[in-house]
C-alpha cells in the first residue's frame, strides 16, 4: 500500500510518484489508475472549495494483485459527492452538450465500485477496480 499527500502546487511531482509506485501493474491497470488519480486530484487544486483551510489531501492506492486496486481520495474541501454528479448527456452533440463532467463519467466507469462518505469535515472516496 502506498499512501501520496499532495500539496496543491505539486500536483505534477504528486502523478509522478504514484505512476513509479505502479510500474509493476499491468498496463490497463495503470493507465486507469493514472487517470482516475489525475482527473480526482487536478479537479481538487481546479475546483475544490476549501472554505479558507489549508487543503489537506490523501491518496492512497493498495493492489490486491496487478490488475485488482483499492484507491481511496480524502480531502477537507467542502463536502462534494461524486457519486450524485450528473453524467453527461453522451447523445447530444458535443458542441451542443453541458461543459465538464465528462472525465467524472468516465472514472465512474473505470471503477467496479465506487462509495463516497463526509467524515469529520473530510470528502473520502474510496473506489477498487
Amino acid at each position: 500500500m502506498a499512501t501520496f499527500k499532495m500539496q496543491p502546487s505539486k500536483l505534477e511531482e504528486t502523478l509522478l510518484k504514484i505512476e513509479e509506485f505502479l510500474q509493476e501493474a499491468d498496463e490497463t491497470s495503470k493507465y486507469k489508475i493514472m487517470f482516475i488519480c489525475e482527473e480526482l486530484l487536478t479537479n481538487l487544486v481546479r475546483h475544490a472549495d476549501y472554505e479558507g483551510r489549508i487543503p489537506d489531501i490523501t491518496f492512497s492506492i493498495e493492489a490486491k494483485d496487478n490488475n485488482a486496486f483499492e484507491l481511496q481520495c480524502k480531502d477537507n474541501a467542502k463536502a462534494f459527492d461524486i457519486l450524485e454528479h450528473k453524467d453527461p448527456d453522451l447523445d447530444v452533440a458535443i458542441d451542443d452538450r453541458e461543459p465538464g463532467g465528462l472525465g467524472i463519467y468516465l472514472l465512474k466507469k473505470y471503477t467496479k465500485k465506487m462509495e463516497y462518505l463526509y467524515e469529520k469535515g473530510f470528502n473520502i472516496l474510496r473506489m477498487s477496480l
